[in-house]
This record gives C-alpha cells, structure tokens and sequence, in this order.
C-alpha cells in the first residue's frame, strides 16, 4: 500500500494571528507553540482560541492533539500572561 502525499498530512492553523503549516496533524503544545517565533516557545503555554480570541483550553506540553484546518492558536506567558496558570 502507498502511503498517502506528505500534503495530506499536513495542516495550516493560526498562530498569534499568523497562518502556519504543520507538517503533521497531530502535535503537543510545545510542538505547536515551535511552528511561530522562536522567541515564543520555551516560557510559554499554548491555548486553542475562538477566532475572536476567547480561550478555549490551554494545550499542555506533554498533550498531543489533532489539528484542523484553520484552528486558532495563541501563545501566552506561563506566568502573567492573559489565561496563564498561577
């Protein structure tokens, strides 16, 4: 069997208001905070918005979900930051 055209598995999501192409649909949050700026990954926390910016849930590092075409994405301070942990 032949496994299926390397775009097929790729998705493009929002980040920060960016639109960006995962290489594969499923992704932890640190995975998904690496697709963006660099300076926005280590210290921060992932969260899966609204396409108005309401918080949905926050996406743990460890945790690994399957992305959708166009899904909204932000990334917060893990500390301080609008929905960080306290």
């Amino acid at each position: 069997m032949v496994s299926p055209p390397m775009q097929e598995r790729s998705v493009r999501i929002i980040l920060d208001g960016a639109t960006v192409t995962s290489p594969e649909r499923r992704r932890t949050g640190k995975q998904i905070r690496e697709l963006g700026r660099a300076g926005r990954v280590e210290g921060f926390e992932t969260q899966e918005v609204t396409p108005e910016g309401k918080k949905i849930r926050t996406i743990r590092d460890d945790e690994e979900i399957e992305l959708h075409t166009d899904e909204h994405f932000r990334t917060v301070p893990s500390e301080g930051g609008p929905g960080a942990c306290a």
